[in-house]
């Protein structure tokens, strides 16, 4: 294959929507990105939806400014691929059309009203069990029970039912499918063999779903087809450029950082954030937790995940620090940049002042009941203090998590691949090597999802022979940060008081 031609990466996030074009030895050629509606306003009332064409439309107006801003030829875009928020869910017809909103993963309604009654033997077997209570809240926190109760018939009338990723791709393609490393949701899959339920699991029941209701399943690299005529119209590509399945995001984000390489942790500091593992066999973090599938087939991503991870910074300048993000603005630096300047000769430790990031809950982790805590104000503690609280906690929470992943694993670590917006701070890096004491690395691509998204497209494409050689060929580790033991010794002291913080108040938040 030439090295002049590309693949384009398309890259559904939280913030925005990416267009990524890279060669094929994973260098970035070119980006685009043009910012997302984030529903902030329904935020505050725990909505978060989006309408189905607008987010095709959003990947069509990053692909039309990357042409207008770059000097591409569309003949040069050999492959297209994909990848997006995991766990948006929506409601289609048999030709792709969506029939109901997007609800996003943020969204953070529950079912308030009464759910259908489950047959007496699960009823059984989940009160023997101990999971009487999980499986209620899975069933209201499930995205498609809450638009049951907000749509009545509709989702029972409803010919499909799928995510983000299955929609998008059947508009680029035309053809009705998702790829199996997307399949990350309340929706009725079996993780452990990566395949839709059979139709005597409880999950049936539990969502009120039926089996010809759900996409059809590819693996990641495989080319589907080719784009729509109309999406090449409207976007400037070629007409018969190839389309390619890949993965959620964070199962692009992971195989681009090395999860599966014998002794790589995976740390993804984004909106959401994870540690991650690549392993061939399954096996969960916590106890019906499940592993979702990696990019590999028949491959695994266990991970811990704190659905707030470094959307907390973005909340507390939105909340309290207007007048941080006017200074960095009148110093010409982005708030996030500001932020670790201040921080910066704040001690280990914040002064005292800790956070427990539970922001949002989790049926099996944190918990249904989880809340985040702040504790230890003093008089002397400002914003930055409260900033470095933040950052430190979330990576304190994901290095307990980390411990347990490790251990389930058998699998020692030798270096932390580290992705998402935290990663570019320096700071960041070597807090996380601190405080997880070992070597932390980012890849010299900061855009993680997009690339591993483009090694599906090198494989599928035939440029390699699998996602091992792609990764081995495309991805590279730049800055690396050591761990000081000075730092690691006070951080071993500090991650014993925090661990202790969230189980002292626990009870409390049971009897809300």
């Amino acid at each position: 294959m030439s090295e002049t031609t590309y693949y384009l990466a398309l890259d559904y996030g939280t913030q925005s929507t990416r267009a990524l074009v890279f060669d094929r030895r994973g260098n970035p050629i070119a980006i685009a990105a043009v910012a997302n509606e984030n529903c902030k306003a329904g935020q505050a009332a725990k909505v978060a939806v989006q309408n189905g064409d607008y987010c095709y439309g959003q990947l069509v107006s990053a692909c039309r400014k990357l042409f207008a801003e770059h000097s591409l030829s569309p003949e040069q875009i050999v492959a297209v691929t994909l990848t997006t928020q995991r766990a948006c869910t929506l409601l289609m017809d048999n030709h792709g059309k969506a029939k109901s909103d997007v609800f996003m993963w943020s969204d953070r309604r529950m079912v308030e009203g009464m759910l259908a009654p489950m047959s007496w033997y699960y009823r059984l077997g989940f009160w023997i069990s101990g999971m009487t209570g999980r499986i209620d809240y899975l069933r209201r926190a499930a995205k498609i029970n809450l638009m049951r109760e907000l749509f009545p018939g509709k989702v029972d009338a409803s010919e499909k039912i799928g995510l983000l990723s299955g929609y998008l791709l059947s508009r680029l393609g035309g053809k009705l499918l998702d790829s199996t490393a997307s399949q990350v949701a309340y929706l009725p899959f079996d993780y452990r063999n990566q395949t839709f339920a059979s139709k005597h699991s409880w999950r049936w029941q539990a969502l009120g779903c039926k089996p010809a209701q759900m996409l059809p399943l590819i693996d990641a690299a495989s080319q589907i087809g080719t784009v729509t005529e109309g999406f090449a119209e409207l976007t400037g590509l070629k007409p018969g450029t190839a389309l390619v399945s890949a993965g959620a995001d964070k199962a692009c984000e992971a195989h681009a950082n090395g999860a599966g390489e014998p002794g790589v942790l995976s740390l993804s500091l984004g909106s959401a954030a994870t540690v991650t593992l690549g392993t061939h066999s399954y096996f969960e973090v916590f106890r019906y937790a499940p592993a979702f599938p990696g990019l590999e087939p028949g491959s695994f991503m266990p991970e811990v995940q704190l659905e707030r991870g470094f959307w907390l910074l973005s909340w507390a300048l939105d909340e309290f620090g207007a007048s941080d993000k006017a200074e960095a603005s009148a110093l010409g630096l982005s708030p996030e940049a500001y932020v670790m300047k201040a921080i910066a000769g704040i001690p280990p430790g914040a002064d005292g002042l800790m956070l427990c990031p539970y922001w949002a809950q989790g049926v099996i982790y944190p918990g249904p009941e989880a809340s985040g805590i702040v504790a230890g104000f003093r008089p002397e503690h400002t914003r930055a203090h409260l900033y470095r609280a933040l950052i430190e906690g979330v990576l304190m929470t994901l290095e307990r998590g980390s411990r347990r992943l490790v251990a389930k694993a058998g699998m020692p670590i030798k270096v932390i691949r580290v992705s998402g917006g935290g990663s570019q701070s320096d700071l960041v890096m070597q807090l996380a090597a601190d405080i997880f004491n070992c070597p932390t690395e980012r890849l010299t691509v900061r855009e993680g999802s997009g690339l591993g998204a483009a090694m599906c497209a090198a494989v599928a494409m035939g440029d390699y022979p699998d996602l091992a050689s792609a990764r081995q060929n495309m991805a590279k580790s730049g800055s690396r940060f050591e761990p000081e033991p000075a730092n690691v010794a006070r951080y071993r002291q500090l991650s014993q008081r925090h661990q202790s913080l969230y189980p002292a108040v626990k009870p409390l938040f049971k009897t809300r």
